[in-house]
């Protein structure tokens, strides 16, 4: 199924929302728009290394992929395959329209790679475009304190602001917030799992005029320790539940960022793309990466085509380029488990403590740091569990090995 997003006119019966078919023999319901309609994609990320300005006419790269922003780290697509369903309950959700209103709380999880950001994104813009609900987005992999999310919300809603992020109290922004807000407004936490005060949750939805979307890899990740009386209100939060694309459904995805960065003919085969997908591992985001590299290294080597050996070498690239952007993303408390694993090698988790406590001024508790190892570095590629072991221990991956050397 695929499904056009926020630069296509409309979303959804309420908002003008559609279902297509893949087979071009079924008609979709009359009353669905166009905003679902089969359409020609882009793909996202291709490599990290752009050439000059200057340079751009004499790149050989340009002559086998026409457009290349649309394989960059971070390109919204124009369509969304495979997502029609959450889309539906998104929009249901969060139409001002519906009896109650927009939902005060609602918590879409999901594997990383699942779609989540790109499908909330794009319902969220067409919200704001159709009913002119003021929405907000923020990143808790980079914006990870309160002070940090209450300033990027700030920023969001009033523009330029005379606070400094890093030396005003998060109490005041707080109420810089409070003031801002006078009617209601969606405030997006993408990746709510990587807040380190989870009292930013309790902050933002005591504002009556707030509706808060959550969303993470984990549901218990996110509310699962929340204090009481803030879990009895959160903790309750209506679920939109992301699960992992099949291969064939990646292919598909991958076909589109193909045809729309316009990649020479014969460059992909149809089992060359497959072979992709496949080492994607059901993560989308790792197979764009995995592509991005395959045409780079055909590029730079001259090569006729994506072979299964260049393949192979993209995905530990892919591998290792996802490990990055993760790795520079944690707190330094964070980092500082990780370098010591690099240090000590695989090691129960109370080694792992007891060497990182002796390491920082100010360690996490050992539970916070049992959940790293356990839930979130395995999550994101950067610690494999060696369950034969007893008691089991955690080692780096060979991703976030190559990293931190």
């Amino acid at each position: 199924m695929l499904v056009t997003s926020r630069r296509l006119s409309c979303l959804a019966t309420q908002f003008g929302r559609a279902w297509v078919s893949s087979e071009p023999t079924r008609r979709p319901p009359p009353a669905r728009p166009h905003w679902m309609e089969r359409v020609e994609s882009p793909p996202v990320n291709l490599s990290d290394t752009h050439p000059n300005q200057h340079d751009m006419h004499s790149d050989p790269r340009r002559e086998i992929i026409g457009n290349r922003d649309v394989l960059r780290e971070g390109y919204d697509p124009e369509t969304i395959r495979h997502r029609a369903a959450e889309i539906d309950a998104l929009s249901t959700l969060l139409s001002p329209t519906k009896v109650g209103g927009i939902t005060e709380t609602a918590l879409l999880y999901g594997p990383p790679g699942s779609g989540k950001t790109c499908t909330t994104t794009a319902v969220l813009e067409e919200i704001e475009n159709e009913h002119g609900v003021p929405t907000v987005a923020v990143n808790c992999w980079d914006d990870h304190t309160k002070s940090r999310v209450l300033y990027s919300v700030l920023k969001s809603l009033v523009g330029q602001t005379a606070y400094d992020q890093e030396r005003t109290a998060a109490s005041t922004l707080l109420d810089a917030v409070k003031d801002a807000i006078d009617e209601p407004t969606i405030i997006f936490l993408d990746e709510a799992d990587k807040l380190v005060d989870e009292g930013v949750l309790r902050d933002l939805y005591e504002i009556e005029p707030v509706r808060l979307l959550l969303a993470g890899n984990d549901r218990h990740r996110v509310v699962g320790n929340l204090e009481h009386r803030v879990y009895s209100r959160i903790g309750t939060a209506q679920d939109v539940e992301f699960e992992k694309y099949h291969d064939g459904q990646l292919v598909e995805i991958l076909e589109d960022r193909l045809t729309a960065a316009k990649v020479k003919p014969d460059i992909v085969s149809d089992e060359a793309l497959a072979g992709i997908a496949d080492a994607g591992s059901r993560d989308a985001r790792k197979a764009i990466a995995t592509l991005r590299n395959a045409l780079d290294i055909v590029v730079l080597e001259g090569a006729d085509e994506v072979t299964g050996p260049i393949i192979e070498r993209a995905e530990q690239k892919a591998e290792q380029d996802i490990a990055h952007a993760r790795i520079s993303s944690l707190t330094a408390s964070q980092t500082l488990v990780l370098k010591v694993l690099f240090d000590i090698g695989a090691s129960t988790s109370g080694t792992i403590y007891d060497e990182y406590e002796q390491r920082i001024d100010d360690p996490a508790v050992d539970r916070t740091v049992r959940g790293w190892l356990t839930t979130k570095f395995p999550q994101y590629n950067l610690v494999t569990i060696r369950e034969e072991e007893n008691p089991q221990e955690y080692e780096l991956t060979d991703a976030a090995r190559a990293i931190l050397e």
